[in-house]
Parts: structure tokens; C-alpha cells; sequence
């Protein structure tokens, strides 16, 4: 008898057997011995994370601490910034550590935390810039408001706050008021707002129709532009456009033309709190009081002008420009204002400061401004914004359609030349009040259509006319009659005559 054992063939069976498996796990075998090497040593993980918080430490301004930020920093940039020398050695294997690795920096538990993560994404919250300081003209005094009473304020405690929707008040007063004072009615001669410069992302900007929407804001440093839009003038004879513009695509960020006067950047301008009142030989600013009416444009823009030099502000007093409505009327709909629509002014006996909830008709009685009420018609819904923004009276801005040769077209508004440039915007001719493409981006007309060409298509269906042949001038905000056609985004038109009800507001800035 003999031992059975296996055949040739068999065994030349089981060799191909066994070189095929070997075959197949060589590739994993040798995964795992590249991926042990490349993992570095929990020694060498401490080396690195403590160079990268030294790193971190020296230079916190550019690691802002917040829960939730991620920063990531490559062994280069340590080695750079001499955090770690040029060549980095595993502790345990010896091999050298490639510098293309990344920590992955995360605050989170208000501690930075350190981990090598090659696939890290930066992810950082960037803090707001803060409104710009207001900037107080000649004879300005600060109020702030205690509950009851406004105040005068010290400059150095804090008497605004933006996030608050309480926006910066100064006054000029008739009579000497210390820090902590009661400054009434009475007491004041002309009452301001501060509108800080700031750019906003562009939401409607190629002639479209949408929706009501919070306009999103960012505020801007001194007089610094960070927008990435700019547009230039194109007044034409005729057309559709009074602009040219590049980058006006929407999401993008304009820095609002308001704030570039002439050839000066403003870090904001001051904005009459109420509509005009007194005479056009000394123009006050205050509630409760009649609306200085029945004045052609060129009356009310000498008479505002005249500001400057009766109060010896020290500033550039002008009547307020359409863009500079547009300005105030963006910021009241962003997080920074009321964001969403204004009451009315419904008093009809040009009472300045009334106010009344939406589409409230015209009456004979007046919420004061530091009413429930009267609040409504705030642009901040408080008692910290501008008022008689929507109803009152329609207000005459500067802002002026040229003739059909193209030049400044006065019509019925009495001025013998063109003004200064910088004390008004320009717009292309037209013979429809319909072509709302003539308007520009910032003056609150085109972007703020819910319904691009009807006469009462603005938003909150506001009145939606752009001055024509027949009617050079802006008008805004509508009158107390108008109900619910008036409106912070309401414009029309008209001849730029002394007729009612015709008002305007006062805007005063630094000269630079």
C-alpha cells in the first residue's frame, strides 16, 4: 500500500490559487503600510499644533474668536513665518513631514482647536463695520431719548445704535442746554438724522419687477467705496436709461451713490428729520409745526441753502436730492430701519411729524411723532428716524429730467441757470411717465417696481410716475389724500411750481 498525495496538475491548481489571492491583496496590504507612514506620530501632531498656536496667537487680529470659525493653516506658511524650521521630521519614524499638510484651526467651545485636516475649508465669520461716527456740523448738539424726554447727549456715552434701529439725532437749539438737559420742542431750531455711508446688494437691477424684500446692507469705513458696481451718467435726449453701469449684476455690492457728492466721498450726510417749516427767510426744521408750502423748487433750494448761513452750521445745506431720498428709503427697509412699509402722515392740515397707519386716509387731527401712533410714520418705526416720508405733502427733491435738446429743463421751478451739478440728479428725457428704465440704481424708482411700467406699480403699490415732457421734476412720498398710493417708495411728477400741497426736506453734510 502507498500514501496518496496530490497530482501535478492539482499542485500547479493551488500555486495559481494562492498567486491570485496575493495578487489581490498586495494592493490593500500596501494601503495600510503607506497609510501607517503617513500618519504622523502623536509626538510629532503636538509639535505641529503648538508651532500653529503660537502662530495663532501672534497674530489674533486675523483669527477672529468666534464659535464656529475655521481657519486653515499649512505647515508652509509656519514654516514661512519661521513657526518651524525649514525641514520637519517625524519624532518616531524619522520621515520628513511634506509642508503641503494642513491644520484645520476651529474655535468652538470659545477655544481654538487644532487638527490635521488636508481637506480643511476656511469658514469665517467677518464682523460688521460699524456705521460711521455722525459728524457734527457748527452749532449741532446730540439728543438721545431717555423714555420721556430727549436730552442733550455726550458724545463720549453711547446716544445711537444702528443695530437698535436708533439712528443719530442732533439739533440746533435757540437757547444754551447743558449734557443731560431736556431739550423740548421749543427749544429747537432745526432737528437732523445722520444716514451713514454704507453699500447695499443689488437686488433688482436690470428693469424688473419684485416682490417687497429687506434690502441688505452693509455699512462702509470713513469714505472708503467697497462695492464692486459703478455706474456713470448716459443723459440722453431720448431713451430708456440715464446711466451706464458695470458689474450691475444682482447680488452684487454698490456702495449707494448718495454718499459721492460732487467730487467728495461722504461718510454720511445729516437729513432733516421733519419736512421744512418756518419761512424762506429762516427755514426751521421741527414737529408740530406747518410745513413751509406753496414754494417753487428754486425757492425752497435757496431758502435750504440759506440754512447754512443763518445758523452758521459750517456745512453744505442743500434741499435733498432723489438720490439721497433713495438713500433714506433703503435704509429704512433693511435690518437697520423699519423694514417694511411706513405710515402716513394723514394730517391735512400740513402738521409736520403726524403720523397714522398704512393707507390711513386724510384727517383733521395729528398723532404727534412721539405718539404710538405717530411712530408708525417713522422710518425706523420709533421715534429715532425721519419722518414725513410718506404722506404730509408731496416733496419736491432735486432731482430733474433735461429738455428734449438735452439741457437743464426748469420748467415751472424758476431757476434762471442750472444749478450746481453736484445739488441735483440728472435723468434722460422722455415723453411717458411709464419709462421707468430713466431711473437709476439708489433713488428708490426702478429697483423698487413691483410692477415694471404701471403709473401704481412701486412697491406697496405705491405711486409710480416718472416725470415727462410736461413735468420735469420729482416728486415723493405722496400727500395725506393719497392713502394708500403714498408711500416711501411713491414718486411723480410735476412742473417744479408754487403750488400745495409741495414741501421738501433739508440735507446738510461736511464740506470737504
Amino acid at each position: 500500500m502507498f500514501k496518496k498525495g496530490f497530482t501535478l496538475v492539482e499542485l500547479i491548481g493551488v500555486v495559481i490559487i494562492l498567486a491570485l489571492i496575493s495578487l489581490l491583496a498586495f494592493p490593500t496590504i500596501l494601503n495600510s503600510i503607506r497609510n501607517t507612514k503617513s500618519q504622523l506620530s502623536a509626538v510629532s501632531k503636538e509639535i505641529l499644533y503648538s508651532a500653529a498656536s503660537s502662530y495663532v496667537s501672534d497674530n489674533l487680529n486675523d483669527f477672529p474668536k468666534k464659535n464656529g470659525n475655521t481657519f486653515c493653516v499649512t505647515l508652509e506658511s509656519l514654516v514661512q513665518n519661521e513657526y518651524l524650521p525649514t525641514k520637519v521630521y517625524d519624532s518616531v519614524t524619522g520621515e520628513e513631514i511634506p509642508l503641503s499638510n494642513i491644520i484645520e484651526v476651529k474655535y468652538e467651545q470659545d477655544r481654538f482647536n487644532y487638527n490635521i485636516n488636508n481637506e480643511c475649508v476656511e469658514d469665517i465669520y467677518v464682523p460688521p463695520v460699524p456705521p460711521n461716527k455722525p459728524e457734527l456740523l457748527d452749532n449741532m448738539v446730540p439728543i438721545k431719548y431717555n423714555g420721556t424726554n430727549w436730552v442733550v447727549a455726550s458724545q463720549s456715552d453711547k446716544w445711537y445704535d444702528y443695530d437698535a434701529k436708533e439712528w443719530a439725532n442732533a439739533v440746533v437749539l435757540n437757547t444754551t442746554k447743558n449734557v443731560g438737559d431736556t431739550v423740548t420742542e421749543d427749544d429747537i431750531d432745526l432737528w437732523y438724522v445722520w444716514i451713514p455711508r454704507y453699500k447695499y446688494q443689488l437686488f433688482n437691477a436690470n428693469n424688473g419687477s419684485v416682490n417687497e424684500q429687506e434690502i441688505q446692507i452693509q455699512f462702509e469705513s470713513g469714505t472708503s467705496s467697497t462695492g464692486t458696481v459703478s455706474c456713470t451718467d448716459a443723459i440722453a435726449t431720448s431713451g430708456t436709461s440715464s446711466e451706464t453701469c458695470t458689474n450691475a449684476t444682482n447680488g452684487n455690492w454698490y456702495t449707494h451713490p448718495a454718499f459721492t457728492f460732487g467730487s467728495d466721498e461722504l461718510a454720511g450726510f445729516w437729513v432733516g428729520k421733519f419736512e421744512v417749516s418756518g419761512s424762506t427767510d429762516k427755514i426751521t426744521i421741527k414737529p408740530n409745526v406747518s410745513s413751509l408750502i406753496n414754494q417753487t423748487v428754486s425757492s425752497f433750494f435757496t431758502a435750504i441753502q440759506n440754512i447754512n448761513t443763518t445758523y452758521n452750521l459750517n456745512g453744505d445745506s442743500h434741499m435733498m436730492k432723489n438720490m439721497e431720498w433713495g438713500a433714506v428709503a433703503y435704509l429704512s427697509h433693511s435690518k437697520y430701519g423699519i423694514n417694511e412699509e411706513v405710515g402716513i402722515n394723514n394730517n391735512d392740515s400740513n402738521i409736520t411729524g403726524c403720523g397714522a397707519a398704512v393707507g390711513s386716509r386724510f384727517s383733521s387731527s395729528c398723532n404727534a411723532y412721539n405718539t404710538t401712533s405717530g411712530m408708525l410714520a417713522s422710518t425706523t418705526g420709533n421715534i429715532y428716524g425721519v419722518y414725513d416720508m410718506s404722506g404730509g405733502n408731496w416733496e419736491y427733491t432735486m432731482g430733474n429730467m433735461v429738455n428734449s435738446s438735452g439741457a437743464f429743463y426748469s420748467n415751472d421751478a424758476g431757476f434762471s441757470t442750472s444749478p450746481e451739478s453736484k445739488y441735483y440728479d440728472k435723468y434722460t428725457y422722455g415723453t411717458s411717465y411709464k419709462t421707468h428704465g430713466r431711473g437709476k440704481l439708489g433713488d428708490a424708482t426702478k429697483e423698487t417696481l413691483k410692477t415694471f411700467g404701471s403709473d401704481d406699480g412701486g412697491w406697496y403699490s405705491d405711486l409710480a410716475n416718472f416725470p415727462d415732457s410736461g413735468d420735469s421734476w420729482f416728486m415723493r412720498g405722496g400727500y395725506s389724500r393719497n392713502g394708500s398710493s403714498a408711500g416711501l417708495f411713491a414718486f411723480s411728477r410735476d412742473t417744479g411750481s408754487s403750488i400745495s400741497p409741495r414741501s421738501a426736506h433739508a440735507v446738510a453734510c461736511v464740506r470737504r
